[in-house]
């Protein structure tokens, strides 16, 4: 049987797929991930304009007359070694420290996201990749070597985790509050 309007009756309703756009994906974040952003974004601001409003002069490392500015390394190769003497630390306005904070969890969350979203596709490209491979091989269309494949996973791996290494010291010198920025990868690698 069909509907006046040419359905059937008993059918279930298939919802038609829409584009997502900001505003959608906005609205259905999870109150607290819209807190913690709010927040985090507030503090960057906050941090920012006092900064400006008050002029406050960029402090000059008086040993290395490195600016000091947003820049709080944690490498030693990178000048600093993770802890600021109590001079830099006084002579630091707490607008700067505020920026920071919200600043390393905003980076965090958008580096989050990312990850998220080029994982998804990744799995996806992998994944198609396997499917073709495994029925050509199986319709013996082609030859796959196991072994070749092994031998380019273990080099992929010690590549990766090489990279891996260098990413951590990144992120432990490059972002003054690195358990934000932690936590900001988290909650953007999080789905919604």
């Amino acid at each position: 049987m069909t509907s006046s309007d040419g359905d059937t009756i008993g059918a279930p309703v298939v919802a038609r797929a829409t584009r997502r756009n900001f505003g959608t994906w906005l609205r259905e974040m999870p109150r607290w991930k819209k807190i913690a952003t709010s927040i985090a974004l507030t503090a960057t601001v906050t941090g920012g304009v006092i900064t400006l409003i008050t002029g406050d002069a960029t402090p000059t490392d008086t040993v290395t007359g490195n600016l000091s500015g947003l820049n709080a390394t944690l490498i030693a190769e990178q000048g600093g070694n993770g802890t600021e003497s109590s001079a830099t630390a006084a002579a630091e306005p707490a607008s700067k420290g505020i920026f920071r904070l919200g600043f390393s969890f905003i980076a965090g969350f958008s580096i989050g996201i990312f990850l998220r979203a080029v994982l998804k596709l990744a799995a996806i490209v992998l994944g198609f990749w396997l499917i073709v491979t495994f029925l050509l091989a199986y319709a013996e269309l082609m030859t796959v070597e196991w072994d070749q494949i092994d031998a380019l996973w273990n080099q992929f791996v010690g590549s990766i985790e090489s990279e891996w290494g260098n990413f951590q010291a990144f992120m432990l010198g490059s972002l003054p509050a690195t358990g934000l920025a932690a936590t900001g990868i988290v909650i953007g690698l999080k789905r919604h």
